[in-house]
């Protein structure tokens, strides 16, 4: 059966959707721990997961080229408009603005006695990082 997504699609695809698969998952996963490992953790392995998929296709993404790299002003006009996509995303939290409230798990990095959990903030950190690569 021949798939209805060429497979330069598929490579831009699945990794989202596993992203999102591991999103809903961490969303589902109780606190409990009744299945059997922190579920904190999850966060970690959705990015370990999603970056290996992009470190393997990587050569496939021909948008990432360096001459398809963004001039200076581009960069700056980029940074401008997410710095305010940034303060708006902050401020704007009027009680209309709110989606639903108390449906989001906080991921809390300390142990049952209160220590920071240093192995699984560093993943967290590691996730919200964006590191960009240059070509060989």
């Amino acid at each position: 059966m021949k798939l209805p997504f060429s497979r330069s699609a598929l490579v831009r695809l699945l990794p989202f959707v596993v992203f999102m698969a591991l999103l809903a998952l961490r969303g589902l996963a109780p606190d409990d721990g009744s299945w059997g490992f922190d579920t904190r953790w999850l966060y970690a392995a959705k990015v370990a997961v999603v970056a290996a998929m992009l470190a393997w296709w990587w050569r496939e993404y021909g948008e990432l080229s360096r001459q398809t790299w963004p001039t200076v002003r581009e960069m700056l006009w980029a940074m401008a408009v997410g710095a305010l996509v940034f303060v708006l995303w902050i401020h704007l939290d009027a009680p209309w603005m709110t989606i639903a409230t108390g449906t989001i798990k906080p991921v809390v990095p300390v142990d049952a006695q209160g220590q920071l959990e240093w192995p699984l903030i560093a993943a967290r950190l590691v996730g919200a990082s964006l590191l960009v690569p240059l070509e060989p």
